[in-house]
């Protein structure tokens, strides 16, 4: 199996203003995992739902080398967003921030979940 680094970023707004949440972390493909904070700006990687507790979901992009599958904010199973999907490979895609069309507010227990393949 081969690994991938998938980045992305979260917008919120909410008691803490405006937050953007970097994201990173190195997956294997073909398996469901976590994206965590990105530790070197959030100090330690940490799940969205603790990192930005009670912040209102907005816009945001996630992206890997080779694919992704899906990415989704997941809590006890039940998927309550989806997180736009975009290619570092591909000009047209841009990597911009994209609007998340189910603005939820973020809980403990939020999980943003992804799944790649090669």
């Amino acid at each position: 199996m081969t690994t991938q680094q998938i980045t992305g970023k979260l917008c919120t707004r909410g008691p803490k203003g405006y937050l953007e949440i970097p994201l990173e972390t190195t997956v294997t493909d073909g398996n469901a995992t976590e994206i965590l904070t990105d530790a070197t700006y959030t100090v330690a990687a940490q799940s969205v739902g603790i990192y930005a507790e009670r912040q209102t979901l907005v816009a945001g992009w996630i992206s890997g080398k080779s694919g992704l599958i899906y990415a989704a904010i997941v809590n006890n199973g039940i998927v309550r967003a989806t997180v736009p999907l975009t290619s570092r490979t591909s000009g047209a895609s841009g990597c911009s921030d994209m609007m998340i069309m189910n603005q939820i507010v973020l809980n403990p227990g939020d999980q943003l979940r992804v799944e790649s393949y090669a």
